[in-house]
């Protein structure tokens, strides 16, 4: 039980008697009444089949696959201009780790309990956790319930303008380009924006088109390109500390020594930990689908972690591969890309140079192709999560269009064949303004086609307007910062914050609050320092970011980052509910929002969302 007075319990379940009333049916009532629904104010998501769930081994394929691709190859060179030192560098990609798996820990923590339903079972109701998608959106919704619907707005249009990977898209094409041309660089005309961008584009398109075409092989892909990417860092980090072992010791060179000409201060070092910070931020991928992953309860913490804890011993050591092969002897030696200069010495027997200056050109060609190959694999994965966290934003009613956005669709492939896994497969509907599935247990794979091109929409904005508007390498750093600092702190602030205030609050005013420790399905190791950990730390961070930064590669002032960041994770959100409310109280209705989920308990006891229907209407005021 949770801690409440059974006398609290049933009038809560009296505030919510139709969620309940759901959850009484049986299987049978509950696919008839998906047939009577009434399409213009209602949408009915299901799960998928437990034929289609995933298990451990794509969980942290998912954080793999997205973790490793532009940012452990490209983001080690601004480390080291904001650190000015190597050891100084290797130690932020440590402290960087060390911050995300706090974050990755509080995340676990609300993941495994939000949200909380009611089942009836045993002649009686109880309370339960069910997983849901849709990460840290729900989190923030259950913890700042006041004022109404402003939560969803701020996270909502944050997530939906910035949470996408536009500043790959763009390291996609500069690998595309050096491929093609190893001399490519920012002063050829081979390396400009028109042919950065166009490249982006295009593989932004073909993720979005893989994204509504199939889900089964998307996520064989997913599996197959963390195996392959896994197994390169690992050859990686060892590589470099072999190589510069027995080639002069330059792995000898690493020091805290102050190199002299640039870096070191405040401002960069913040700079520099929000860049090492970005290659980490592939935690939030399972968390995206949550209701797609088998047995939650007992797999999701342990593949979580496991995934976590392999990139935060590799990163450092892969930093660590690369000042063996590419001493740091100051910003103004520093190679645009680090990775391709560490293949290029090595194809040229150690010689030293401007990259694809030497005869053997076929290394820059080689490794700028796969990793070009890595970045796609990557932005592949965020498409299939990011997408599905918007559709679960457009269930709460506050887009334009958003039962259309919210609606899940049968995937292109799985219209040509009998994709399905249903015993009975004219169960599934063919009526017009009907849903495309109906049977829970064997239904077609399913894919937020809308919420797919509303995601594609906005990242390919961002590129243009990003990346034709300033040279690669800046556009990079531009885009990569903002979604750090938006995604990761801003958002990350509210929710481990809100969790610290959740558990403060239980300490201290026990059954008279909401008692999450009552609630609470798991808990992380020496609880509750990660929550006290991370708060901290992001809250250092994101005030710390105002401080001037020395980098002279800024094409802006160094105050209009963290500005912009702050605007776009907050200001937008509140201009969009003042605008909302203002169109309800012009109108003189009120915008209400059901979700009614249909619990069932697995053969394990754990609560496992089948189905949800989703309810918006518009109540009149007057």
């Amino acid at each position: 039980m949770d801690g409440h007075e059974p006398e609290v319990e049933m009038a809560m379940i009296g505030n919510d008697a139709e969620e309940h009333q759901l959850q009484t049916l049986s299987r049978e009532q509950l696919e008839e009444r998906i047939h009577q629904y009434n399409s213009q104010k209602e949408r009915f998501d299901v799960a998928p089949t437990p034929n289609q769930l995933f298990g451990s081994f794509t969980v942290f394929c998912l954080i793999i696959n997205r973790t490793i691709a532009s940012g452990i190859f490209t983001q080690p060179v601004n480390v080291l201009r904001g650190a000015g030192s190597s050891g100084v560098a290797v130690a932020l990609w440590v402290a960087a780790g060390l911050i995300i798996i706090c974050i990755v820990a509080c995340w676990t923590e609300l993941a495994l309990t939000i949200p909380l339903h009611y089942v009836f079972e045993n002649e009686r109701w109880r309370r339960i956790s069910a997983p849901r998608s849709g990460g840290d959106k729900n989190y923030l919704e259950y913890i700042y319930k006041r004022p109404r619907n402003l939560m969803k707005c701020i996270f909502g249009i944050a997530f939906i303008i910035f949470g996408n990977l536009a500043g790959n898209a763009l390291q996609f094409g500069v690998f595309m380009s050096i491929a093609i041309n190893p001399r490519c660089d920012e002063t050829s005309g081979c390396l400009n924006q028109g042919h950065v961008v166009g490249w982006g584009v295009s593989i932004l398109t073909i993720c979005a088109l893989i994204n509504v075409t199939t889900r089964r092989y998307t996520i064989t892909l997913n599996n197959i390109f963390a195996v392959c990417k896994l197994s390169f860092v690992f050859v990686l980090a060892l590589l470099g500390v072999i190589y510069g072992s027995t080639h002069g010791g330059t792995c000898q060179q690493i020091s805290w020594k102050h190199q002299g000409d640039g870096g070191g201060q405040l401002g960069d070092v913040v700079l520099a930990l929000f860049y090492a910070m970005y290659p980490y931020t592939g935690y939030e991928q399972p968390f995206y689908v949550l209701a797609e992953v088998s047995q939650p309860q007992r797999r999701f913490a342990r593949a979580t972690m496991y995934a976590m804890g392999t990139t935060l011993v590799l990163f450092p050591l892969v930093n660590v591969s690369y000042l063996c092969m590419v001493p740091y002897a100051g910003n103004k030696t520093l190679p645009e890309n680090i990775v391709i200069a560490f293949f290029d010495r090595i194809a040229n027997d150690g010689k030293d140079g401007k990259i694809g200056d030497n005869d053997n050109t076929g290394s820059v060609r080689a490794v700028a192709a796969i990793l070009a190959v890595f970045i796609f694999g990557n932005l592949m994965a965020q498409t299939y999560t990011a997408s599905r966290v918007k559709q679960e934003i457009a269930k709460e009613g506050i887009l334009p269009w958003s039962l259309k956005i919210a609606t899940g669709n049968d995937t292109l492939i799985s219209r040509l064949g009998p994709w399905n896994d249903s015993p009975n497969p004219s169960k599934l509907p063919h009526q017009p303004h009907q849903p495309a599935v109906c049977n829970l247990d064997g239904h077609r794979e399913q894919s937020p086609i809308a919420a797919t091109a509303l995601h594609w929409f906005f990242e390919v904005v961002l590129v243009l307007a990003v990346g034709l508007a300033t040279e690669p390498s800046k556009a990079y750093r531009l885009l990569t910062y903002l979604y750090t600092f938006i995604i990761v702190g801003v958002m990350g602030l509210f929710t481990v914050g809100g969790l610290l205030y959740l558990k403060i609050d239980s300490l201290i005013g026990g059954r008279r609050t909401r008692n999450w420790r009552a609630h609470t399905v798991w808990q992380p190791w020496l609880d509750p320092l990660p929550a006290v950990v991370a708060t901290l730390a992001l809250g250092f961070l994101l005030i710390a970011a105002f401080v001037a930064s020395g980098d002279d590669r800024q094409s802006l002032r160094y105050w209009i980052g963290p500005t912009v960041g702050w605007v776009g994770g907050v200001g937008l959100g509140v201009i969009w509910w003042v605008g909302l409310w203002f169109l309800q109280w012009s109108g003189r209705w009120r915008l209400e929002t059901k979700r009614f989920p249909f619990i069932e308990i697995d053969e394990d006891g754990q609560a496992i969302q089948r189905a949800e229907l989703v309810e918006h209407n518009k109540v009149p005021t007057v």
